[in-house]
C-alpha cells in the first residue's frame, strides 16, 4: 500500500481490467475502443465532447480512434447539417452486434468480480468511487489531464 491515491486508482483499474480485457482483445478492440463501444451502446448518438468526457479519452486521442473504429465499420461520425461545428457519434449496426456479443462475457466478468471480491465490496467500492467522481466535477478545469 502507498500513499497516493490517483495512484492506487489506476493500480485498482488494472486489477479490474484483468476480468475484461481478454474479453476485449477476444473482439479485437483496444481498451479504448471497448470504452467507446460500451458508452455508446446506451445512447443512439453522443456529441464528441461528452463521448471523450465519458470514455476519460482525450479529445485528440479520440479523434484518431474513432477515425479507425469508423473504417472498421463500427462506428459513425455525422454533423448536423445546422451546425457544422458540432460532431455526433453513433455505433453502427456491426457495432451494436459487437457489443450484444460482447455483453453476456462482460456480465459475467462482472459477476466474477463479485464473487472474487463480494458483492458488499464491490457495492461499497461503487458507491465510493460515484462520491469521489461527483467531488471532481466541482474542479472542471482539470478535466483534460491525463
Amino acid at each position: 500500500m502507498h500513499d497516493s491515491l490517483t495512484i492506487a486508482l489506476l493500480q485498482a483499474r488494472e486489477a479490474a481490467m484483468t476480468y475484461f480485457r481478454p474479453i476485449v482483445k477476444s473482439h479485437n478492440l483496444t481498451d479504448q475502443q471497448w470504452r467507446i463501444v460500451r458508452i455508446l451502446a446506451d445512447s443512439p448518438s453522443m456529441d464528441f465532447h461528452d463521448l471523450a468526457f465519458r470514455t476519460c479519452i482525450l479529445r485528440p486521442s479520440l479523434t484518431g480512434i474513432l477515425t479507425r473504429m469508423e473504417r472498421d465499420g463500427l462506428v459513425l461520425r455525422l454533423k448536423p447539417v445546422n451546425d457544422q461545428r458540432k460532431l455526433y457519434v453513433m455505433l453502427t449496426e456491426q457495432g451494436q452486434t459487437l457489443y450484444a456479443r460482447a455483453r453476456t462475457q462482460v456480465e459475467e466478468a462482472y459477476r466474477k468480480i463479485e464473487a472474487d471480491f463480494t458483492p458488499e465490496k464491490t457495492q461499497q467500492l461503487m458507491l465510493l468511487l460515484d462520491d469521489l467522481i461527483a467531488l471532481g466535477r466541482q474542479y472542471p478545469d482539470g478535466d483534460e489531464e491525463a
